[in-house]
This record gives C-alpha cells, sequence and structure tokens, in this order.
C-alpha cells in the first residue's frame, strides 16, 4: 500500500515557490507526479487530502494524473476537500472521509482586468469551468446538473455524513456504517482564508526570489534571504498593498 499526499495550496509548478515564499504548505503536479512515479503499477494507492484548494488547471492535471493511474485509488479526506482539492477526490475510486472532515464546493472565480472584450472572456472562461465542475461531480454522485449548480452557487459545506448521503464521499474513515442526516447547505468564506493572489502580486514576488543582475564588482546578484522587518513589511505590502 502507498500513500500520496495532497496538503497545502494547489498551485502550478511555476507558482508553487510563490506561495511558499509566505510560509504555505504547497502541493503542484510535477510533485504529485514524483509521488506516482514512484509507485508500482496496480500497487494501490490511498490519496490523504487536506487542503483549501487552489488553481484550478493545476487542480485537473493532479485529477487527470491520479485517474490515469494504473493503481487502485482509494481517496482520503482527512480534513477539508475544498475548491480544487473537492474535485480532485473525485478521482478516487473509492473516497472515504474522516467523521471529522468537510468538503465544499462553489463556482469557479479568478482576477481579471482590460477591457470589455478581457471581461467577457473571463466571464466565459468561469461559465466553462463551472461546467466541467459540474460534470465530474455529476459523474460522481449522479445528482442533477441543476441541482449542482445550485450546489455551486450556494458555496456548500459537507461533513461526512452530507457527502456520504449525496454521493460525493463512498464512506467515513474507521466505519463502515454511514449516519443519516438532513442535508444542509452553507455559505462559505473564502475557504477559511485560502489566498488568492493576482497574477501582478505573482509576478512583485518572483521579481523578489529571482532578481536580475546590477552592475556592481562583477554582475554580484542582490541577495537578501534574513527575514527581518522590512521583509515582512514587503510581503505585507503584496498581500494587502
Amino acid at each position: 500500500m502507498a500513500t500520496v499526499e495532497i496538503k497545502g495550496i494547489i498551485s502550478s509548478d511555476e507558482n508553487a515557490e510563490v506561495y511558499e515564499w509566505f510560509g504555505y504548505d504547497t502541493v503542484s503536479p510535477s510533485r504529485i507526479k514524483e509521488q506516482l512515479d514512484g509507485i508500482d503499477d496496480g500497487e494501490d494507492v490511498i490519496v490523504n487530502i487536506g487542503s483549501n484548494g487552489g488553481e484550478v488547471t493545476a487542480g485537473s492535471e493532479i485529477y487527470t494524473m491520479l485517474r490515469q493511474a494504473k493503481n487502485n485509488v482509494e481517496v482520503h479526506v482527512t480534513s477539508l476537500a475544498a475548491s480544487a482539492a473537492s474535485f480532485i477526490a473525485m478521482a478516487g475510486d473509492k473516497v472515504l472521509m474522516s467523521p471529522t472532515a468537510q468538503m465544499m464546493i462553489h463556482r469557479a472565480s479568478t482576477g481579471a482586468e482590460g477591457n470589455r472584450d478581457a471581461m467577457s472572456q473571463a466571464g466565459q472562461m468561469l461559465d466553462s469551468t463551472d461546467q466541467m465542475l459540474v460534470d465530474v461531480y455529476k459523474a460522481k454522485t449522479g445528482l442533477s446538473k441543476p441541482a449542482l449548480y445550485q450546489m455551486l452557487k450556494d458555496e456548500t459545506w459537507l461533513n461526512a455524513n452530507d457527502a456520504i448521503k449525496l454521493g460525493f464521499a463512498d464512506g467515513k474513515m474507521f466505519d463502515d456504517v454511514p449516519e443519516e442526516t438532513d442535508v444542509v447547505a452553507n455559505p462559505a468564506y473564502n475557504a477559511f482564508g485560502l489566498i488568492n493572489l493576482s497574477a501582478n502580486k505573482i509576478a512583485s514576488v518572483k521579481a523578489m526570489l529571482h532578481p536580475k543582475p546590477v552592475p556592481d564588482d562583477g554582475q554580484k546578484l542582490i541577495q537578501d534571504n534574513t527575514v527581518d522587518s522590512q521583509l515582512i513589511k514587503e510581503k505585507l505590502a503584496i498581500l494587502f498593498g
């Protein structure tokens, strides 16, 4: 039995270093591939998920890798499978949730700037993403598309009992007999404070992480990895400025 860990913010490979610079645990497609590459074909795999979500495209790559794996994949939601992490969980041949875990689904979101055409394109992209999410959840749950669209709109939180009742999960970890409960859809707020960095903020951090050489006695790089008050101020300025 092999294990794969999906913990922290789901990020593209190129942006992972930015989130880690802020001190966030991060998982990216290449890191999942490294874990899967070390597992023999046919060996059972447990995927432990504890994530607030993150980037849809990175989540799509991870979902696809798990579906393509020549293994039996059992997903364990150990704490939270929110946003992009929730549709990654749907890649499991079997999905189990800890009695203390939750799952959250919501409509896709993004940041956009530019003219009216750019705004229209962003809206079309979000609509397409929502349709993808509905299709993935429907394949697992069998729920109707209108019902799933409403759940996305409401930003629905599901505990283990609710997720099992609706078909998002197949059972509980440590318990083979799920309890019957009424399902309640609750509004969520930004997945427990998951930061959503804009393209400009990511570019600002990358410029700091990879400074260009400046003329100074043989093209020395500006490097200062000391965590001091000035660096903290710069991080806060990027996040809240």
